[in-house]
């Protein structure tokens, strides 16, 4: 399906001249937000306890609930109002792993006349430390086989090219979440593995497109070839982009609180995956290729 002209010219190797230093912006960006203001992790990697909380009252000080259920418990407990009727208010509690159930009843039961607790999930500091160190083996694991993969079907520049896009929309979507405060969950994990692969999928058809191009015309200039090729994949890149967001909004708009950091997440990645498609994947390649004098074209 083409929604652009067939013909349409655009210099996209020398608008990446000028996008990469947005890239180079973006990604120091998000590397100063990893290691200086630190990734906020849900309890799913550094254990604690959620406590989903129904109390059958509305006029509640959750100041004085969470100074009070701090001292008690003897650490930080944080309490959010999650929805609020005429007859009752749900409240979310999270902390550190609460081993001792009793002593939570004893202090909600101080401050609330009747409360109901809907549910509690718990997860051991170690079964955290284990669920980090699975998820980080996870996305090493794919970006490593992806690179070989590519580089066993089209050559070492192409690998490297797309490892670069990869780790550019990782690493940027993992900056912002930082930014806007949003934790990192196994779901949030579960839509970055999501976005190595849909953006790896539209690097392989623009890769594809390129390597007929250049097979074609050994003697033609690269960068009109990677213009022509990224050209002419553009309606295809354009229309998978906006249909697969279609679906992702709708998710993050009726999916419940639950599913929004895992749809953000997809939203920001497919943007950036589909920039990155363009701007980086195949500048980056042509780049080590002139560099390196590389003519896989050829081979």
């Amino acid at each position: 399906m083409n929604i652009l002209p067939e013909n349409i010219k655009i210099n996209f190797v020398q608008l990446s001249r000028v996008t990469i230093y947005l890239s180079i912006s973006l990604f120091v960006i998000s590397l100063y937000a990893i290691f200086f203001k630190g990734i906020n992790l849900s309890i799913d990697f550094k254990g604690g306890t959620i406590i989903d909380l129904s109390v059958y009252e509305t006029d509640i000080d959750l100041s004085l609930l969470r100074d009070q259920l701090s001292e008690s418990l003897n650490q930080s407990v944080n309490v959010v109002e999650v929805n609020s009727q005429s007859n009752f208010t749900k409240l979310m509690l999270k902390m550190e792993y609460l081993s001792d159930e009793n002593s939570l009843h004893e202090n909600l039961e101080l401050f609330f006349n009747q409360y109901e607790i809907n549910k509690i999930e718990s997860i051991g500091p170690k079964i955290g430390n284990e669920l980090t160190v699975n998820a980080r083996n996870a996305i090493i694991a794919s970006l490593l086989l992806i690179g070989l993969y590519i580089a066993i079907r089209f050559d070492g520049s192409y690998a490297a090219g797309s490892i670069v896009a990869l780790l550019h929309d990782i690493l940027i979507t993992l900056g912002i979440f930082i930014f806007i405060k949003i934790e990192i969950s196994i779901a949030v994990i579960a839509a970055f593995l999501t976005i190595v692969g849909y953006s790896l999928n539209d690097t392989i058809v623009i890769y594809d497109r390129i390597r007929e191009n250049m097979l074609k015309n050994p003697h033609r200039d690269k960068d009109q070839i990677i213009n022509e090729s990224l050209a002419q994949t553009l309606s295809r890149t354009i229309v998978t982009s906006i249909t697969t967001l279609l679906v992702v909004v709708i998710l993050y708009i009726y999916g419940g609180d639950v599913l929004k950091p895992f749809s953000l997440a997809l939203i920001i990645g497919i943007i950036i995956g589909t920039y990155s498609s363009l701007f980086v994947a195949s500048p980056v390649m042509l780049f080590l290729e002139k560099r390196y004098n590389l003519n896989t074209e050829e081979s």
